[in-house]
């Protein structure tokens, strides 16, 4: 009988410290506290961040889609070719019509660059 007992206190034993250690494991990576570790920050997370409330943005309606009109009225020199300072190309001067920010950047999720899906400028979107 104290052979079986002390078996099965060393098997939870082990059941514990293996809980345990995947606990801290899982505590420790970046992984378990951020889906998109390493990541850009979202443009809402970038806004929030530089004291833009929510409202300024959406109005009075929090999950409507925020308008071109309302992109550009902070953003309103962004489409000209000068806007991006750098050797790559500007998006915002392009070949195809792209009617609403919205079709490349967005506030809540990862943006995505819709030149790429022909080209390789090698632009990141923000």
């Amino acid at each position: 009988m104290a052979v079986r007992s002390s078996s099965r206190k060393r098997i939870w034993t082990g059941v514990f410290c293996s809980i345990g250690a995947l606990f801290f494991l899982l505590a420790v990576s970046n992984g378990a506290w951020s889906q998109k570790a390493g990541k850009d920050p979202l443009l809402g997370e970038k806004h929030t961040s530089a004291g833009i409330k929510c409202a300024q943005c959406h109005k009075e309606k929090p999950s409507s889609p925020v308008t071109t009109g309302t992109c550009t009225g902070c953003h309103a020199d962004v489409a000209k070719p000068s806007a991006v300072q750098s050797k790559k190309r500007n998006p915002h001067d392009a070949h195809m019509p792209f009617p609403d920010c919205a079709s490349c950047h967005h506030a809540h999720k990862t943006s995505e660059n819709q030149c790429d899906v022909c080209h390789d400028f090698g632009v990141r979107t923000p």
